[in-house]
């Protein structure tokens, strides 16, 4: 239930409909079989999956399955371009999501980061290994997270007048 409702303001928030529509009118000889607002990292080698600074600079696009590519925002992977392609469904306190590692023929390697969406499993044009994932929390997220928790506890502590 939470997932879907985060899923939905996360298409609403990268206008997914809109964009799909879009591609589709521009390019009627392909079907868009999934899309999803997201956001992608180019990697060196094959990463394993975590959070990190690598995703503060991520290019946040709508990202779009069709019967010949993968497209998001001016990234155009043609299908048949692909060697590997993995499907890592994580959960989380807050819901399910998804992330999808492709691998080209020419070494090239990309993230996708985004909210659990089953058309990508139920597709056909693109063989992907699913599997289930944690997602590894970098140094520093933790040292994010840290400074964050600190700054909130010392607000409080001067709301109050503790210090």
């Amino acid at each position: 239930m939470i997932s879907n409702l985060q899923k939905a303001v996360v298409d609403l928030f990268y206008g997914v409909n809109r964009a799909k529509k879009n591609y589709q009118r521009l390019n009627p000889s392909e079907k868009v079989l999934a899309a999803d607002g997201a956001k992608g990292i180019k990697t060196q080698g094959d990463k394993e999956i975590e959070t990190g600074a690598q995703w503060i600079g991520a290019k946040r696009a709508v990202v779009m399955l069709t019967d010949q590519r993968i497209k998001c925002g001016d990234w155009n992977i043609l299908l048949d371009t692909i060697k590997t392609a993995n499907l890592l469904k994580i959960g989380s306190l807050f819901g399910q999501g998804q992330i999808l590692k492709i691998q080209t023929n020419d070494s090239q390697y990309y993230q996708f980061g985004m909210q659990f969406n089953p058309e990508w499993i139920n597709q056909d044009v693109l063989p992907l290994a699913i599997e289930e994932a944690k997602l590894k929390v970098s140094t520093f997220s933790w040292i994010v997270r840290g400074l964050a928790l600190g700054y909130i506890v010392y607000r409080l502590l001067r709301a109050f007048d503790i210090v």
